[in-house]
C-alpha cells in the first residue's frame, strides 16, 4: 500500500518497538516517555504502526481503559500516540492506522475515549467532543496538623507504595472516574514538575495536587482504598487556605461546589457516554 514501508503491530512491549515510539513521540510531540522504562510500561498497549526498514515512522496506539460511568464500570480503549513524522504526512498512514486500532476497539468494547487539541482530526473517526468542568469553592477547614509526605518517582520506595495504592484504588467519582493503570499517571507527574504526588499517611491515600501551600490548592487526582473526604484531605496537606479547586467529579468527596465551571480539556468520545452533558472531569494525570 505504501512503498517501502512495512506495516507492523508486534512491536509494543519490545525493546526494538519501545525504543522507536519513544523517538518518534520525543521527535513529533517533544515528550520523553523513557521514565516508564523504568517506572512501568502499560501492559495493555496494542500499536500499529508502519515502519521504514527498522525506523518506526507513523503510529497509532491503543490501551486499556476502567471507566465507571453513572454507576456503571464500563471498559473501554483510550488511543495515545498517534503520530506521523513530517515528511510522511499527507500520505494516508495517519487514517490508515486509526481505521486498524478502530477496527481492534470495535470488536471489543463500545467506547472508545482520547484527548488531544486537534479535535478536527478526530471527528472525521465518530468522536465527539464532551466538555468537562472544575469544580471550586469555598472549604470550611479546621486546623490540624500536617501528616503527609511529597513522594519522588526516583525512589523505588516511593514507587512502590504508589502501586500498592494504584493496585487497591477505588473509583473517585461513580458518575465519571478512570481507574487505569498508573502509566500515564506517572509519566504525567514526570512530565509537570509543578504537581505534587503526595502521601497522607492517616488516609492510606496518594493525591496529586498543585500549589497546596498556596490558595487555591488544586486537586487533580486520588488514589486509595476508600475516597476521603474532600475536608479530611485538605486538613492532612496542612492547607490553611479557603478556596479549592477539584479537577475531578467531586460526588465522593463529601463536599458541594460552589461553581462548575465548563472548560475545553480536549476530551472526545466515540460511542456511549452515559453522563454526557452533566457536569464532569475524568482525571487529567495522563499524557
Amino acid at each position: 500500500m505504501h512503498s517501502g514501508l512495512q506495516l507492523r503491530s508486534d512491536y509494543a512491549h519490545s525493546p526494538e518497538g519501545l525504543s522507536e515510539l519513544t523517538k518518534l513521540i520525543r521527535d513529533v510531540f517533544g515528550v520523553d516517555i523513557s521514565p516508564l522504562n523504568t517506572l512501568g510500561h502499560d501492559p495493555s498497549v496494542v500499536a500499529f504502526g508502519w515502519w521504514r526498514g527498522g525506523e518506526l515512522v507513523a503510529n497509532v496506539s491503543l490501551y486499556q481503559r476502567q471507566l465507571w460511568l453513572s454507576g456503571e464500570q464500563v471498559r473501554a480503549y483510550g488511543v495515545q500516540s498517534a503520530a506521523v513524522r513530517p515528511e510522511l504526512r499527507g500520505q494516508g498512514l495517519f487514517r490508515d492506522l486509526m481505521h486498524r486500532a478502530l477496527d481492534y476497539a470495535d470488536a471489543r468494547v463500545s467506547l472508545v475515549t482520547l484527548a488531544t487539541g486537534t479535535p478536527n482530526l478526530y471527528a472525521p473517526f465518530g468522536f465527539r467532543s464532551v466538555r468537562e468542568s472544575v469544580f471550586s469553592g469555598i472549604l470550611p477547614l479546621e486546623q490540624r496538623p500536617s501528616k503527609s509526605r511529597r513522594l519522588s518517582l526516583t525512589s523505588k520506595a516511593d514507587v512502590t507504595l504508589l502501586l500498592d495504592l494504584f493496585a487497591r484504588r477505588v473509583p473517585t467519582s461513580l458518575l465519571a472516574a478512570a481507574c487505569d493503570h498508573p502509566a500515564l499517571f506517572m509519566l504525567k507527574a514526570v512530565e509537570c514538575p509543578e504537581i505534587e504526588l503526595i502521601h497522607l499517611f492517616d488516609l492510606d491515600a496518594v493525591v496529586a495536587v498543585k500549589g497546596h501551600d498556596q490558595a487555591p490548592v488544586t486537586l487533580l487526582d486520588v488514589v486509595a482504598p476508600s475516597i476521603p473526604s474532600l475536608e479530611d484531605i485538605a486538613a492532612a496537606l496542612g492547607y490553611d487556605g479557603a478556596r479549592i479547586d477539584v479537577h475531578l467529579t467531586p460526588d465522593r468527596l463529601g463536599w458541594a461546589p460552589e461553581e462548575n465551571v465548563p472548560v475545553d480539556t480536549g476530551c472526545m468520545v466515540r460511542g456511549p457516554y452515559p453522563p454526557e452533558g452533566r457536569p464532569l472531569m475524568l482525571s487529567s494525570m495522563k499524557v
